[in-house]
Order: structure tokens, then sequence, then C-alpha cells
């Protein structure tokens, strides 16, 4: 039962539907010229500080780490015989959010920071994971399979039961706060594919974002909220986009021949971190929407899962 619990959470991270196990995601043949694995620059201008989930060996259960990016000093939050996935910081970088199986399913924890002990703040007999703290610190935003397919629900910070917030003959997933704590991105297949949708708070207000036949997945909305990040596989691989509320238009951010996925924004905005699975290597990358450049965060550990960069 284990390794079915595990392919849940593979495919709420790849959002491919027709695919209910299949090896780490982004673990892609070596297919083709690796000329995109230049060597990348060291990311020296970061600020704030970097969460993840990773395995440092192939053997190794998923942890968690946090990387201050002023000095690059990482340290280690979890080491358990048990893993520990989708880390999401609060704004001021002093609570981390995250999904443990430590109970046998995915349940949610939060720790305060640097060495908090984990305090569990829901747990059902299915699979809680996704979560994401609000920006005013207020509530949580997560993704459960209680009812069989999965729904997108909230709870207080001092809450112990959760508002539903979708109740779809459908999969909705990867919630994804807006910068006023006001509405929330979301991933849905309610159309028959995965596309992005947005609905307020409570539910309300749903409207549907992209509209295509590809796989669009993993939204993270922008600091000033006029841009939303996502991945979407539109040829061998998954890509990472950016939707612009002005303009209504997409743009490509990267075209790797490998799989990219876990996008998270910097503070201020001005970059995008995220995971390239490539060649049998994992990296953690940054890019600057603004110049298309790119830079290497980490490269370290045998897979990374999951992003969240906060102040």
């Amino acid at each position: 039962m284990r390794k079915h619990k595990h392919a849940h959470w593979f495919f709420t991270l790849c959002l491919i539907a027709s695919i209910i196990l299949m090896p780490a995601c982004g673990q892609e043949s070596q297919d083709g010229a690796s000329s995109d694995l230049e060597a990348f620059k060291p990311f020296e201008q970061g600020r704030g500080k970097l969460a993840f989930s990773a395995q440092e060996s192939s053997d190794a259960m998923y942890d968690l780490f946090l990387i201050h990016l002023q000095d690059g000093e990482l340290f280690r939050i979890t080491k358990n015989t048990y893993a520990d996935i989708a880390p999401s910081l609060a704004k001021d970088g002093l609570t981390i959010t995250f999904s443990s199986d430590k109970r046998g399913d995915y349940d949610l924890y939060t720790a305060a920071l640097p060495d908090g002990s984990p305090e569990l703040v829901f747990m059902s007999s299915a699979q809680e994971t996704e979560a994401r703290i609000s920006p005013d610190g207020m509530r949580i935003v997560f993704q459960s399979n209680i009812y069989g397919d999965y729904d997108i629900y909230t709870i207080g910070m001092n809450e112990d039961k959760p508002q539903r917030l979708t109740e779809e003959d459908s999969q909705e997933t990867q919630p994804s706060w807006s910068p006023h704590s006001e509405q929330i991105a979301y991933v849905s297949d309610r159309d028959g594919d995965f596309e992005i949708y947005l609905m307020n708070a409570d539910g309300s207000g749903v409207v549907q974002l992209t509209k295509n036949d590809y796989y669009d997945a993993a939204p993270a909305w922008s600091p000033d909220g006029k841009h939303i990040a996502f991945i979407s596989k539109r040829g061998a691989h998954f890509q990472l986009y950016l939707y612009d509320f002005e303009s209504e238009q997409e743009s490509t951010l990267t075209d790797f021949t490998g799989t990219v996925h876990s996008p998270a924004w910097s503070p201020d905005g001005s970059y995008l971190a995220f995971i390239l699975d490539q060649d049998g290597i994992s990296r953690i990358l940054v890019t600057e929407p603004s110049s298309g450049e790119f830079f290497l965060v980490h490269e370290a550990f045998e897979k990374y899962a999951g992003l969240s960069w906060s102040e």
C-alpha cells in the first residue's frame, strides 16, 4: 500500500492523469543532446530562504531542507524514516507547513523555524498534500482526496475543521494563493484535461484561466499579482510558462530536454526558482524572466521536489 500512496503524490505533482505509477517525476530517458546543460552560473543575487524536499540518495526518504540564499548555507529541517514533502514557508520565513506520512497517510504539519517540533494541523484517512500558507498568515490551503477525487480545502491556523472549496467530479489540485490572500489558483481536469483555474478564497467565482489541449499544472502567483507561472507539457517534457493578466498572453520561459517543475517566485518577484530533472540529474535552478538568464542553486542531492521561497 505504501507504493500506491506515493504514486498519489507523484500524480498530483506531475498532473499526468493516465499514469498512476511511474518513476520519480522527471526521470526522463536520456534522449538527445544535453547542450542546454552547460555549467550554470551560481546564483549569487539571492535573498531570503528557499525550502525544498529532497532525497539525499536513491535509497533515502524525502526530507526537508532550507537554503539561506544570501550565503548559500544549507540547513536540514527533518531527518526521518518516513517522507516529508511539499514544504510551504510563511511570508516571513519563520513557519513552515508540509505533509508527512509518519502516520501512514500524508497529513499536514507546521513547525516554527529554525528548530521547532512539527505540530499536526490536520489528518484524515486520506492524503493531505500541496499545502500553502496564505500571504497574510491566517489560513492554509491544501488538497485532499477524502471523498475520492482530490478537492481544495482551507483551514485556519488555529482551527481543527477545514472548509471544502471544490466539489466537482474531477481532480482539483495544486492550489496557490494570490498575493493578498483573496484568490486561489489551482489545477482541474473538469473540462477533460488539466487547466489552470482561479477562484475566490471562499470557493466562489470560479474562472478558467488556461484553455488548451495540454497538461497545465503547478500555478505560482507572482508577488505583484500580475503573472502566474505554471508548467505545461506541450512537447516531450514539462516546461515553464508565464501568464500575463494584463495582456492575457502566455510566454515560454524554458526549453530544456528534461522536465521542469515546482516553480516558486522570489519575494520581490524578480526571479523564479524551479527544479529541472534531465539526463538523470536533478537541479534547483533560478531564472530571471526579464533577462532569460539561468542560475544554479543546488545539485548535490539525488532528487528534488517542491520549492517555497520566503523573505
